[in-house]
């Protein structure tokens, strides 16, 4: 992560028991690298869909993925191949791929992150071994950035420390409202 290490976002968490000043400083700091990541965002601009880049710039509370969690995340090179025989999987004309996919943390809406072009994968996945269903937690924050003039980075940070950091050409993103039909209490049954 460029701007959002899980040290600079853990000490602005105010849960953890920093005195006033520590908190504050923490939290100035944080306020900066928003700043600096916006003046970045606003770059990438050109780059990506406009969908894409209002998720990116404005995409907070319930249009925002903080507390989300991950349902999957899937990389390959035929990730859209039927292999059902028929039709032959052209072999040295795929390019890998990888989806990676959110429910927000109100269960209103299903994200999609489709990276086309994909020429780095970085992950430290584990499991909270303290948590009471054993999963990856919820997702701390997010953030997109250029790697160069041809390539993007998209990375998450879990609040237990896990990260994805995916590098890519093209972004295709999708978010679809979810008609509820529980409510929202019943998520921690």
């Amino acid at each position: 992560m460029k701007y959002f290490t899980y040290d600079l976002v853990a000490a602005g968490d105010d849960l953890i028991g920093r005195t006033a000043p520590e908190l504050r400083l923490a939290q100035k700091r944080f306020r900066s690298a928003i700043q600096k990541y916006q003046r970045e965002l606003d770059g990438l601009k050109p780059r990506i869909s406009l969908a894409a880049w209002d998720f990116f710039r404005h995409g907070f509370g319930e249009r925002g993925l903080h507390d989300a969690r991950l349902l999957s995340l899937r990389i390959g090179d035929g990730l859209n191949y039927p292999p059902d025989g028929a039709a032959p999987f052209l072999i040295n004309r795929q390019r890998t791929s990888a989806i990676v996919e959110f429910l927000n943390f109100e269960q209103s809406f299903h994200y999609v992150f489709d990276l086309r072009g994909v020429s780095r994968v970085n992950s430290d996945l584990f499991v909270q071994e303290e948590s009471f269903a054993k999963s990856l937690g919820d997702l701390y924050i997010y953030e997109l950035t250029a790697t160069d003039e041809n390539a993007l980075q998209l990375g998450f940070l879990f609040a237990s420390g896990a990260s994805v950091i995916i590098q890519f050409e093209r972004l295709v993103f999708r978010r679809r409202r979810i008609k509820r039909e529980y409510e929202v209490g019943e998520m921690y049954r």
